[in-house]
């Protein structure tokens, strides 16, 4: 592992984690951004990530967009982890909107534009994030450790610190989908399908928020700190 992909580890591992913990903790205090802005500032993040994640396999020649295509058994399984994964998170969706949950206004479009921009910001994610974690972070951790296993396990415990914002009730979710996501990329050989997936399920979660928001009535407004 050369020099590029050592600072990777650094920042992927290291440095984005405890920013993320931060920033969840200075949401729980402070007045949450205007929503727009907030979606278009994580499209943009998402940019650079999947960029860093590029350059970074470039260096270290890594393969993440491989000529073949997934075999057609691995869309099937990952159909089949997104309606589990639907299905199961549908009650934890609406008891969040119930209980008023704070944060959740970040992740709820109410109207068409915070749509568009949140499916495009939900579809960065589903490149970007799988790119980053399942695709160079694990190689990386791989090479280091010596163990694709333990690789995994560290890169799903870094994905889901990275999601701190999500709240630490959502931790253990957030990993086993990580687990599901790296299962779907060693099945298909490439990350086409996790990639689809995931952005399919950010997709689905954002308009869900939004639906159960209107029949229950969460305020338009962001709630106080």
């Amino acid at each position: 592992m050369g020099s590029a992909g050592a600072a990777f580890l650094v920042v992927f591992g290291i440095f984005l984690p405890y920013l993320a913990i931060k920033s969840a903790r200075r949401v729980a205090t402070r007045p949450l951004p205007p929503k727009r802005q907030f979606f278009v500032s994580v499209i943009l993040q998402l940019a650079v990530f999947g960029a860093v994640a590029m350059i970074t396999a470039r260096f270290e020649h890594i393969e993440l967009f491989p000529r073949r295509a997934p075999p057609t058994s691995s869309w099937g399984l990952g159909l089949a982890a997104l309606v589990v994964f639907v299905s199961g998170m549908r009650p934890v969706w609406r008891r969040r909107v119930v209980e008023r949950s704070r944060r959740v206004w970040l992740f709820m479009p109410r109207d068409r534009t915070e749509r568009a921009l949140w499916m495009v910001s939900s579809t960065a994610a589903g490149i970007s994030e799988e790119l980053v974690y399942r695709g160079v972070l694990t190689t990386l951790l791989t090479r280091m450790t010596g163990s694709f296993l333990a690789a995994v396990l560290v890169s799903a415990l870094i994905f889901s610190l990275s999601h701190f914002l999500h709240g630490w009730r959502s931790m253990a979710i957030i990993f086993a989908m990580a687990l599901t996501f790296q299962g779907l990329a060693f099945a298909s050989g490439s990350l086409y399908v996790s990639m689809a997936v995931h952005a399919a399920y950010d997709i689905l979660a954002g308009l869900h928020y939004g639906r159960f928001a209107e029949k229950l009535g969460y305020p338009v407004e962001p709630l106080p700190a």
